[in-house]
């Protein structure tokens, strides 16, 4: 009797599939993952150490999760009803697509855009459609009837706002005319969001199929927490809950991220910071000659065709500077993507770049 691989059982939809993951080479200056330049403030890390060290560790957090979900809600003035929170955004979108998709479903995303979407989604047998955010200027925008004339026969649109890697972002009538547009879900991945001062939860109340994904990994500073939450409809949610993993936040990361949303200051302070090292760093590249893409995130796109982006990049890291290579995705041959750090870490990186570019 032959015996079956055990891969061999993997649903097909999946093992034609690349991992998603981000480049884990270590270097002495990373600005590839898209991560706060600052940490949280020691003060509030030892206020929280103690109530963490203090707390029983046996009991599952039963209720953790429920009270940081109403708390966000009341934040962002939304139902408590319509708010879910999770082990990262990703976990949430992952919640999304695995409730609402059947094989064959079609999902609309844009393009370029975060790789985790149509992965999520082909790995459950959806049919992906991309609409081009390159206009024939070479400038990314999102090209709204577009988006809706693709997903008239969709289950979901999926994209993000500002996206990633572009840093294009949409505004509160264009997310309003889509949703008015397309008869499907649509859903925004808002991780950016605090960079550029959008928000999208005023339009909830009015457009029921609109689903939004925040997370604590960017602006809040809290990568390592995985914290996340979504926004939409109760009557969406309470089919979410349904095959949401139990206790899927833990106890410490509902405590701090509890805590972290009480300080608004805090975060306002940070992003006025990124925002303005954004601007100084996409003024040093137009100076060094780069094509820079307007960026509402805490990244900069930018490109050239003197050198092959890969060169370039496999250049910098070896003057101890990492940065992202995307110029392997659509429209995006001659692209790099360069994470907003601390100052000395930009300088460090814009040094590096003009030895490399010099004549």
């Amino acid at each position: 009797m032959s015996q079956r691989a055990p891969e061999s059982f993997v649903r097909a939809t999946v093992r034609p599939l690349a991992a998603y993951g981000p480049p884990r080479d270590p270097a002495a200056v990373g600005l590839h993952l898209n991560e706060s330049p600052h940490d949280l403030p020691d003060e509030l890390k030892r206020e929280l150490s103690a109530r963490i060290r203090a707390s029983d560790w046996s009991k599952y957090p039963i209720t953790d999760g429920a009270r940081l979900a109403a708390d966000l809600a009341q934040l962002y003035r939304h139902d408590p009803a319509g708010a879910l929170v999770g082990n990262g955004s990703n976990e949430l979108l992952q919640l999304l697509l695995f409730a609402c998709l059947e094989p064959g479903d079609t999902v609309v995303v844009a393009s370029p855009s975060f790789a985790l979407y149509s992965l999520q989604a082909s790995a459950l047998g959806a049919r992906v459609v991309e609409v081009s955010l390159r206009g024939e200027d070479g400038r990314f925008r999102f090209f709204v009837p577009e988006l809706a004339a693709q997903a008239q026969k969709a289950k979901l649109i999926l994209i993000g706002s500002p996206n990633n890697p572009t840093g294009t972002t949409l505004s509160l009538d264009q997310v309003a005319l889509l949703c008015e547009a397309a008869p499907c879900l649509v859903g925004i991945d808002e991780a950016y969001r605090d960079f550029c001062g959008q928000d999208f939860a005023p339009l909830l109340r009015d457009h029921p199929r609109l689903v939004l994904f925040r997370t604590f990994s960017k602006a809040m500073a809290a990568a390592a927490l995985r914290c996340g939450c979504l926004l939409g409809a109760p009557s969406l949610c309470a089919e979410l809950r349904k095959v949401q993993l139990p206790y899927n936040l833990s106890a410490v990361t509902s405590l701090v991220a509890g805590e972290l949303i009480k300080r608004p200051e805090l975060i306002a302070e940070r992003t006025r910071l990124v925002a303005r090292e954004r601007e100084r760093m996409a003024a040093a590249l137009r100076e060094l000659h780069f094509t820079v893409h307007e960026s509402g995130a805490n990244f900069i796109l930018f490109e050239q065709s003197r050198k092959p982006a890969a060169e370039l990049h496999a250049a910098l890291f070896r003057r101890g500077v990492l940065i992202r290579n995307v110029s392997n995705a659509k429209s995006l041959e001659h692209a790099l993507r360069v994470s907003i750090g601390a100052p000395e870490k930009n300088d460090a990186f814009l040094a590096a770049l003009r030895a490399e570019v010099a004549p």
